[in-house]
C-alpha cells in the first residue's frame, strides 16, 4: 500500500494548509496521516473497526462511500491512536485538524449528526 493510496481520502490542499497553520511540516504530517491510515487498515481492519465503533458509540458513521467512512468519535479514540503511534501533541493536533477540515469539505456529510464533544475521523476503505 503506497502513501498515495493511504492519503486518498484527503485533498492535498487540506494537508498543505493544515501544515502551514501548525508547527508540523508537510512531510511529517503526511507521514503521520499515512501511519494512522495504515494502522487502521492493518489492526484490525477498516470494516472491523467501523463495526466495533458502531456498537460502542451509537453509530458514529456520518457518511459512507465505496472509498471511505467519515465518522464522529469521542476524543479518546484519537488519544489512543496518538499513544499507539507516538504522536507528539502538535502532530496529533495537525492530524485531527486534517480530518476535521476534510470532513467539513465533504458534501455528503451532515455535520448536524455529529454529537457534541465528538471529533471527525476519516478512514479509507480497502
Amino acid at each position: 500500500m503506497t502513501e498515495t493510496d493511504l492519503l486518498a481520502p484527503f485533498d492535498l490542499a487540506v494537508i498543505r494548509t493544515t501544515a502551514q497553520h501548525n508547527p508540523v511540516d508537510e512531510a511529517a504530517l503526511r507521514e503521520a496521516l499515512t501511519a494512522h491510515q495504515r494502522t487502521m487498515r492493518e489492526n484490525p481492519g477498516v470494516e472491523d473497526l467501523v463495526y466495533e465503533w458502531r456498537k460502542q458509540y451509537d453509530d458514529p458513521v456520518l457518511a459512507r462511500t465505496p472509498a471511505q467512512f467519515v465518522l464522529a468519535v469521542p476524543p479518546t479514540v484519537w488519544e489512543q491512536y496518538a499513544d499507539y503511534l507516538d504522536f507528539e501533541d502538535e502532530t496529533l493536533a495537525a492530524v485531527t485538524a486534517v480530518h476535521q477540515e476534510q470532513t467539513i469539505r465533504t458534501e455528503s456529510v451532515d455535520l448536524s449528526g455529529m454529537p457534541e464533544g465528538h471529533v471527525a475521523l476519516i478512514v479509507g476503505r480497502e
